[in-house]
């Protein structure tokens, strides 16, 4: 049993050597590592660049980790078309190159003295991580076949989240305290340009059939979907602006209900184009499933309320318990330990445990994780709820992530691999983004009414809790649709290649219908 379990595939011939591999897996870790860094930095240093901008207003804090989220969370969907479409190595490329200048743009955004300028900037950064996680996890899904040697590398690209927020929001914190926040990303700047030159050199050229023939404008337009692709971003931002511009603002201005309207209508407007008229839309069709959706479901509502609980645990330590940057950064060590743990152990148990349990296991966690903090009293000991948590919530992150990765990389094809990547990493980003936007309003009512700063963050983590809760009954819902699948999920493979074929069979005829059309004209 023992010896089953460690046995890998062979290792993919795209590799060189075992350096090769380990220099690839590596680079694609270092996107997750990043992105995930770049949430917690801006947690753990917020007070000293609010002090920076000499802003004396807290409300406007939400936007350095939502603006942040919302833009990673609206683009990497077209990015991982973009990636299909033009080549996830060139993509990848492309998304060092951009993380490495809104990096640096960022730092300098300091001499600027406007808090508004720096979190566009930051925004801007984001888009940078939107370009390479969908690609990076495509270029895996790509070069690995389904078995334990690519469940072992999915499950190093979700140990790398919980490490980069630990390692990001120390570093931040020591820089920030100790030196001067800017550096923070004058590093990251430095660190991407070095990741961008591995990238080059080491990570494969991989076969693009997304395209046949030559690459023109016109079937561009059409296999990127961008009026489909500007009706869907555009709505997501302006919703995502206004549920965390809402509390800020008020609610009763008119453009805030204007812009409400609009942003409604724009995503409604996306599912009807992406359903009815488009030729390639965003997402494929053959996902379209009950399965799928709520796999999608469960992971939007757990890490939604994980964000949630990130944004209150630094608000609580930092204001509340006044601990300093550094000693902020440290208390996420647990993380770094028991997050590397829990992620690689996802590459083997997926084997032998159905998704849905799994995914269950981790909604249930994000919720306990919630809960302890909405109870944690504020002069307690660090080595009570304030350590526990971390050992519960480390579970939710690092069993979601890559075990629906996984599950979409399997039943996806060759070509959509960059859409797996960005499915799940869509959901994790903009749920993040949207539903602490909600949190912060509730917050913010309820501080209105009773001036209770503590009771103000507790009841922004209620809201917390129960957006956890409906993930955890939709990942019910999902064991028992899949009670009788007696291998994991390939009943869900199954299901979703019939799906495929027949929408390829129904794409072939259309095809062929236009081809004899244009030879009778």
């Amino acid at each position: 049993m023992a010896s089953s379990l460690f046995k890998f595939d062979q290792r993919p011939r795209v590799f060189k050597s075992i350096y090769h591999e380990i220099i690839v897996i590596i680079l694609v870790c270092m996107a997750q590592f990043l992105s995930q860094a770049g949430v917690t930095m801006s947690l753990s240093t917020m007070n000293i660049m609010l002090n920076s901008f000499q802003v004396t207003d807290k409300t406007i804090q939400v936007w350095f980790m939502g603006g942040y989220s919302l833009s990673v969370g609206t683009f990497i969907l077209f990015s991982g078309k973009l990636g299909d479409l033009f080549g996830l190595k060139k993509i990848f490329i492309v998304g060092w190159i951009w993380v490495s200048l809104w990096s640096l743009i960022t730092g300098i955004s300091y001499y600027s003295k406007s808090i508004i300028f720096f979190i566009i900037c930051r925004a801007f950064q984001g888009v940078g991580y939107a370009l390479l996680l969908p690609c990076g996890m495509g270029i895996l899904g790509h070069i690995y076949p389904n078995g334990k040697r690519k469940n072992l590398a999915f499950g190093c690209i979700g140990a790398n989240g919980p490490i980069g927020a630990m390692v990001g929001a120390f570093m931040a914190a020591v820089v920030g305290q100790t030196w001067w926040w800017p550096w923070e990303f004058y590093l990251i700047t430095i660190l991407s340009i070095i990741l961008l030159i591995g990238s080059i050199f080491f990570i494969p050229h991989l076969s693009n059939d997304e395209i046949n023939g030559e690459i023109t404008i016109k079937n561009v337009w059409q296999k990127l979907d961008i009026f489909g692709a500007l009706t869907g971003i555009i709505g997501l931002i302006l919703l995502n602006f206004i549920w965390n511009q809402g509390p800020v603002a008020g609610w009763g201005k008119a453009y805030i209900i204007v812009v409400l309207i609009i942003s409604i209508l724009l995503i409604v407007s996306f599912f009807i184009i992406e359903l009815n008229f488009s030729t390639h839309p965003l997402l494929p069709r053959s996902i379209f499933n009950i399965k799928v959706g709520l796999i999608l479901a469960c992971i939007s509502f757990g890490w939604g309320s994980f964000g949630i609980w990130q944004y209150y645990y630094w608000n609580i330590i930092l204001n509340l318990r006044l601990y300093t940057a550094i000693e902020g950064g440290l208390t996420y060590t647990p993380f770094l330990v028991m997050g590397t743990i829990a992620a690689i152990t996802v590459s083997f148990i997926i084997i032998h445990t159905k998704p849905s349990y799994i995914i269950s296991f981790a909604t249930t966690c994000f919720m306990v994780g919630c809960i302890m903090l909405s109870v944690m009293p504020v002069e307690q000991s660090y080595f009570r709820i304030s350590m526990g948590q971390m050992f519960i919530l480390c579970w939710g992150m690092d069993l979601s992530f890559p075990a629906a990765s996984i599950i979409l990389s399997d039943i996806l094809p060759q070509h959509h691999q960059g859409m797996a990547g960005s499915l799940v990493t869509t959901m994790v980003n903009y749920s993040v983004s949207l539903f602490l936007g909600i949190s912060s309003c509730v917050e913010i009512e309820i501080f209105k009414h009773n001036q209770d700063q503590l009771g103000s963050y507790r009841a922004g983590l209620y809201f917390g809790i129960g957006v956890a809760a409906i993930g955890v009954i939709c990942s019910f819902v999902l064991i028992f649709l899949t009670k009788d699948d007696l291998n994991g999920n390939e009943d869900l493979v199954e299901e979703v290649e019939h799906k495929h074929e027949e929408i390829e069979v129904r794409n072939y005829e259309i095809n062929d219908e236009s081809d004899e059309k244009e030879e009778i004209r």
